[in-house]
């Protein structure tokens, strides 16, 4: 089972999500939705699923909107559903990239551009709901 939606109720986002690579260095992003790290694991299991997209007002423009506490759903392609809680955000470099590293834990990293000339990253990160 994959991710097919990725549903953040308080910055209003309901997306497709696709699944994405990287291919020498370069990341495969989408403009009809969210990108899903295919290299990253699952949501659900333990690791990091990472999630990314453009901050365009139709994708990932309201991410800034999430605090910590609030809700992450994902719908995965056999209808399961699951919920995760923001334990932080975070804004961040590009060269900052132990944010998107596997870990040990179960998580959900979610990340857009931000900044002048989108020099930043703001980043989500939530984990499995109790």
């Amino acid at each position: 089972s994959t991710p097919v939606l990725l549903i953040i109720p308080s910055a209003q986002i309901s997306l497709p999500v696709i699944p994405s690579s990287t291919h020498k260095g370069t990341w495969d992003i989408t403009s009809d939705g969210v990108s899903f790290l295919t290299s990253s694991v699952k949501p659900g299991t333990p690791g990091n699923s990472v999630f990314y997209g453009h901050n365009w007002e139709n994708l990932l423009g309201n991410l800034e909107n999430v605090k910590p506490g609030g809700t992450v759903e994902i719908i995965m392609s056999d209808k399961k559903r699951m919920k995760f809680s923001v334990e932080y955000t975070a804004v961040v470099d590009p060269s900052k990239t132990e944010v998107i590293k596997n870990t040990d834990d179960n998580r959900v990293t979610i990340y857009t551009c931000t900044g002048f000339l989108d020099s930043k990253r703001f980043v989500v990160v939530a984990k499995p709901l109790k």
